[in-house]
């Protein structure tokens, strides 16, 4: 209920930003906008009262929908999720502008015969049954401080001043140019920090055409929006600009984050704390044509501490896409150590075939299979090699 209210609260704020943008902008258009009619029509009257629906439902409404149906096994024990879920997506524009976006994504999801896997390693084994679980929810402003600007002002920084708030992808490393909902190979933010997204808030947007950057304050809860007396956290990114992935294939960049955060209960004997944390990390993907495919490789490096303990992580991924988009392969070594808790290190393996991949990701369908042999555990780590079948559709 709580959500339902916080989603409609959120909508009705997007609509209402929306309308007061294109308001502005049509009295800059037209000098006799001040100048009201004394009586509106009736009509006019129809139009208005149907205009919250049509801002939220009419024009860049998109609805997507989710199954995925996954079987892993490991020390000759096995287990089994399954799920349906959706994914609404929502942008406000003008004649001229995108003024606001919208993204929430959920699933009803069951497990049966929990075993850790990398896309659902932090999820709580005792759970049984159906059960609701939300993804994204966050919203997007574009060009917050144009009200204040001049039109020469406004011209010179479009892009340059969004802010976000809600809860997605932890902006440390290359999460968040890539959407890793779907796919069994994960990057390493989840292992890092005990989660994969978090709830915050902050600005993004275009230094120049050369850089990107991300600053945020997040709760550093996880999974719920909760506070137990962390301080949150602080992050920073700096990311190459848009024009190098499209020109040369190259991303990348640095980020710093610092606070407190909450340990994750399972890995921290059932018991939620505050835990003083710092990262400091760079990351690249490059794309490179081959012949009959496409080969991408990334990585993700970082260094900092928990507490007094220092944290050390790399990730090393490479992936090969054949030119008819019909199948793939992908490779990923990963390898993360704690002071006095050991080292967790493993390699995996995975082919893909599509169904259906096209570019722009709204459309994908596909069957996965995945293997995960560690190379070197932790106390808490897994035992022995994991096996993992994927269904996934996403339409």
């Amino acid at each position: 209920m709580k959500l339902r209210v916080i989603v409609l609260a959120f909508l009705a704020g997007c609509t209402l930003y929306a309308q007061q943008s294109a308001e502005a902008n049509e009295q800059e258009k037209d000098p006799f906008a001040d100048v009201k009619e004394s009586a509106p029509s009736p009509t006019a009257d129809a139009q208005s009262q149907r205009s919250w629906s049509h801002y939220i439902f009419g024009d860049n409404f998109g609805f997507r929908r989710e199954i995925m149906s996954q079987f892993n096994t490991s020390d000759g024990r096995g287990g089994s999720r399954q799920s349906v879920g959706f994914e609404v997506l929502k942008k406000w524009s003008t004649a001229t502008s995108t003024v606001a976006s919208f993204n929430f994504q959920g699933r009803f999801v069951r497990r049966d015969g929990y075993r850790p896997v990398q896309n659902d390693r932090m999820t709580d084994p005792t759970a049984g049954g159906w059960t609701f679980e939300y993804h994204n929810f966050y919203g997007d402003l574009y060009n917050v401080f144009n009200p204040v600007l001049s039109d020469a002002q406004r011209r010179a920084n479009v892009g340059r001043f969004n802010f976000r708030a809600g809860r997605f992808y932890v902006p440390f490393g290359l999460n968040l140019q890539t959407d890793t909902h779907g796919t069994v190979l994960q990057l390493s933010n989840e292992s890092n920090f005990g989660f994969e997204r978090d709830w915050y808030t902050g600005f993004w947007g275009a230094i120049n055409q050369h850089l990107n950057y991300d600053a945020y304050y997040l709760t550093g809860s996880g999974y719920d929006l909760k506070y137990k007396g962390q301080s949150g956290l602080g992050v920073v990114r700096i990311s190459l600009g848009n024009r190098y992935s499209t020109q040369y294939g190259l991303e990348g960049g640095a980020s710093a984050i610092a606070g407190e955060r909450l340990t994750n209960p399972m890995m921290n004997a059932g018991i939620e704390a505050p835990l003083a944390t710092k990262r400091y990390g760079i990351d690249a993907r490059y794309r490179r044509a081959v012949p009959n495919g496409l080969l991408t490789f990334s990585t993700e490096l970082s260094r900092g501490r928990d507490a007094r303990d220092t944290i050390r992580n790399q990730l090393y991924q490479a992936e090969y896409l054949h030119s008819s988009r019909r199948w793939g392969l992908g490779a990923q070594y990963r390898d993360l150590s704690r002071d006095g808790m050991g080292r967790d290190s493993s390699i995996i393996g995975e082919f893909t075939f599509y169904l259906k991949n096209d570019v722009g990701n709204s459309n994908l369908h596909w069957i996965k299979f995945n293997v995960e042999q560690p190379l070197e555990q932790s106390p808490h780590g897994l035992r022995g090699a994991v096996f993992a079948l994927q269904y996934y559709f996403y339409w």
